[in-house]
């Protein structure tokens, strides 16, 4: 049996809180409302305790997509559930990781983040959404950052606005080589991210995001980079396209806001989001492999 790596001394999946246990061949994972206080908990919003947090994290920002990654993990359990944050623990390729919803937006995120490192959290991959800016981008295509323009407002409340939101190179490149092997049709590069979703139309200024080639627009990743930065944990994010300049997802009820050229089925965005799930999760157990033979040779 693989080693369990990302796990503290003397710890197993099986030893974690109560919660709700998911499986290969289990029935599908149910998010529960449980842990709502106790002396044993020593974050203000996570109720979990600090043994039930990995090393290595997940923070997708949509609750369902963080059930669709925890199923994904062996003796996976649900160790915290408040605020909009579901919170599973389990093993994959035998690394110890956790999954954190964190929900829309800087805030959320940086909550999340700060009170699973507290926790002992070091390593957070975002597996996220978000729409596309150039013409050959379209639903169901796979982003990776390696940047972010810093458009929203959580992030500047750590470090000022000329000091730059960029993702670790080591999580980044490890990113890159799974999405290529996995045959992901993958764009890298610098995206965006904002916190005002419903804000006034600003045509100059995506033009202006256009022409220097960014890839994408969302809400979270340049308060993920920064915090990385901030409190020297390893960063990286990747996204599935829920759409592009050109092309749209018609939802099953077949409306759509604006005119567009093409369509796209849901079914293309569920296939890029079950591709960014298979990368993260490789990429992440590399990345634990990686860093458990780097402590194997400095023991040397």
């Amino acid at each position: 049996m693989a080693p369990y790596l990302g796990a503290r001394d003397g710890e197993r999946g099986g030893e974690m809180m109560a919660g709700t246990a998911c499986g290969r061949g289990k029935p599908e994972l149910k998010l529960e409302v449980l842990n709502v206080g106790g002396p044993e908990y020593t974050q203000h919003h996570i109720k979990a305790r600090d043994e039930d947090i990995a090393r290595y994290c997940f923070i997708p920002g949509d609750h369902i997509r963080g059930r669709k990654i925890a199923e994904r993990l062996e003796d996976v359990r649900q160790v915290s559930a408040t605020r909009g944050m579901f919170v599973h623990t389990g093993y994959y390729g035998g690394v110890r990781m956790t999954v954190c919803s964190t929900g829309m937006g800087g805030p959320q995120v940086a909550i999340a983040m700060e009170e699973l490192g507290r926790m002992g959290a070091d390593t957070f991959i975002r597996v996220g959404s978000a729409g596309g800016l150039q013409d050959n981008i379209g639903v169901g295509d796979i982003a990776i950052a390696t940047a972010t323009y810093r458009d929203g407002g959580t992030s500047y409340k750590f470090l000022p606005g000329p000091f730059p939101a960029v993702a670790d190179f080591f999580v980044t490149r490890t990113l890159y080589d799974v999405a290529r092997e996995l045959g992901a049709r993958i764009h890298i590069g610098v995206v965006s991210a904002g916190d005002a979703f419903y804000a006034p139309p600003n045509p100059e200024f995506n033009k202006m995001l256009v022409d220097a080639g960014v890839i994408c627009v969302e809400m979270e990743s340049d308060t993920v980079f920064i915090l990385g930065h901030y409190r020297r944990f390893r960063c990286g994010a990747l996204f599935v396209m829920d759409g592009g300049p050109k092309t749209k997802v018609i939802k099953s009820a077949g409306k759509v806001s604006i005119p567009i050229a093409n369509h796209a089925t849901d079914e293309d965005f569920l296939r890029g989001e079950d591709m960014i799930i298979s990368i993260a999760l490789e990429a992440m157990k590399r990345i634990a492999l990686e860093d458990q033979d780097r402590s194997a040779k400095a023991g040397d």
